[in-house]
C-alpha cells in the first residue's frame, strides 16, 4: 500500500538538517519500508528546506509509523510535524505512482 508522509520541519532545524541529511537518505535506501518518491519541501522563495515529502510503498501504517518515528530527522528533531494519508495515485496522472510501477512489494 503507498502512504503519503508529509514532515514539516521545526525552527532552527536548518543545520541538524544538513548534519542528519547522509544518515536519513542512507536509511532511505536501506528501511524494510520502500521510499518511491521523497525530497525536500521549499520556503516559497526556494532558498530554505521547511520540511520533507515521501510516498512510501509499506505494508501496513504501523510499519510507516515506525519508521518515520525512527528516522534521524525525527529522533533528533528536524521534523516538527508528521502527517501520513493512505495514498492512490489517479490513472489519469501524467506520471502514476505505484508500487507494481516500480517493482516494489
Amino acid at each position: 500500500m503507498l502512504w503519503v508522509v508529509h514532515c514539516l520541519d521545526g525552527p532552527d532545524a536548518a543545520e541538524p538538517r544538513e548534519r542528519l541529511r547522509a544518515a536519513h537518505s542512507a536509511r532511505l535506501k536501506t528501511a524494510p519500508v520502500r521510499a518511491l518518491v521523497y525530497g525536500r519541501l521549499m520556503s516559497d522563495d526556494g532558498a530554505a528546506a521547511i520540511g520533507s515529502l515521501l510516498i512510501i510503498d509499506a505494508a501496513d501504517r504501523a510499519q510507516v509509523e515506525d519508521f518515520i518515528a525512527t528516522d534521524p530527522f525525527t529522533t533528533e528533531g528536524v521534523w516538527q510535524e508528521v502527517r501520513i494519508d493512505a495514498f492512490s495515485s489517479s490513472t489519469n496522472a501524467p506520471i502514476p505512482v505505484s508500487a507494481e510501477a516500480v517493482g516494489a512489494s
